[in-house]
């Protein structure tokens, strides 16, 4: 517990350091108000104080932006820029060419990814190999527990809605789905909710999709494509989470209290308390599962993982492929290798501001063995 407590200091003085860093050094003093800076320190202060407040978590991700590939590179240029009169400093912009060319460089991005990604199916290759010929079929990864779940719980976010009626015709195979939109990933509850209705189990389907501004008719939406796959209406839940973690595993907790299928936070956190209780299939993307999961836990909730929209194939044992063609064209910078750079690299800065909020137990980007499969 201390450790983590020393962990929280030391990343939070990091934070700090370098804000002050970027304010004070790279931007030219004449421009740089001291109640701004003091203003930008407050703020980040405030993300961290405040309880739970969507508005505190976009602020974090404004104060973040600058750590993102974009926006660094954008930093760097503006400081080659800075001294006026066309002249440019040839450091930072190398720099920013830098950045840019690593982040949309596909072989790169994937390799990056492939790295989170691959630490899943090695945990799903590690339990199946422990289990061998012993472990009753229930307990095999991928198919166990779902007779105990109260609810499969599908994690989506705004734009999922709006793409969840345009299937692509480019699904990849359930090694490596490469479509990310809601859609999928009801497909795949849909499946989980039939087999556990075959093993006995009742289980509501939560999603978790756009903000509180949605309309009615981009809900009916989602409710007629689980309803075409075959959920019955009594058990579709939606709520306006989005892919806003901590609230939708608040929303998840809060009606399964209501539907009296869990017991309040305070017993559920209890030492031993929650051994037996139902547990909650989550669908969620495969890079932002294991923040998914460890933050349901957080708060009492026995999570199953159920990762899906891989964004990456999985690696060969020296993690590059074979294919000279294939090796070459991924040494050319694309749009696509940028955004999966940029998605990686928001999902490891979001799990930091998870860390440091106290919703995760650890920072650890990798996958935690103790999340149950």
């Amino acid at each position: 517990m201390l450790l983590v407590l020393l962990t929280r200091i030391l990343l939070f003085a990091s934070i700090g350091l370098l804000i002050w860093y970027v304010f004070t050094k790279v931007i030219a003093q004449k421009y740089l108000a001291w109640f701004g800076g003091v203003l930008l320190i407050a703020l980040l202060i405030i993300s961290f104080a405040i309880p739970d407040d969507g508005t505190i978590q976009s602020i974090w991700r404004l104060l973040s932006f600058p750590l993102t590939p974009l926006g660094a590179s954008l930093i760097f240029i503006g400081v080659s820029l800075s001294e006026g009169g066309g002249k440019m400093k040839p450091r930072p912009a190398a720099i920013a060419l830098f950045i840019l060319l690593f982040s949309s460089t596909p072989l790169f991005s994937r390799l990056l990814v492939s790295q989170a990604e691959q630490s899943i199916r090695e945990a799903y290759v590690r339990q199946a190999e422990l289990c061998g010929e012993v472990c009753r079929i229930e307990d095999i990864p991928g198919t166990g527990n779902l007779a105990e779940a109260a609810a499969i719980v599908v994690l989506g976010d705004r734009n999922d809605i709006n793409r969840a009626i345009t299937i692509s015709t480019d699904i990849a195979t359930a090694d490596a789905p490469t479509y990310t939109a809601l859609a999928p990933r009801i497909d795949y509850a849909a499946e989980l909710y039939a087999e556990a209705r075959r093993l006995g189990g009742a289980p509501f389907v939560v999603v978790t999709a756009g903000s509180g501004n949605e309309d009615s008719t981009q809900r009916d939406i989602i409710r007629d494509i689980m309803a075409r796959n075959g959920i019955a209406s009594q058990d579709i839940q939606i709520e306006n989470s989005g892919l806003d973690i901590k609230g939708a595993a608040n929303d998840v907790a809060d009606f399964l209290e209501d539907q009296q299928l869990i017991d309040d936070i305070d017993e559920r956190l209890a030492p031993g308390a929650n051994e037996d209780a139902p547990r909650v299939v989550l669908v969620a993307p495969a890079m932002m599962m294991s923040r998914a999961a460890l933050t349901f836990e957080r708060i009492g909730l026995q999570t199953i993982a159920r990762p899906t929209s891989f964004s990456t194939l999985p690696l060969d044992a020296d993690g590059l492929t074979d294919d000279l063609t294939d090796t070459l064209l991924g040494l050319i910078p694309s749009v696509d290798a940028l955004r999966l750079t940029t998605e990686y690299w928001d999902e490891l800065l979001t799990s930091l501001y998870y860390f440091l909020r106290g919703w995760l137990p650890d920072f650890n980007f990798g996958w935690d063995s103790s999340i149950e499969l």
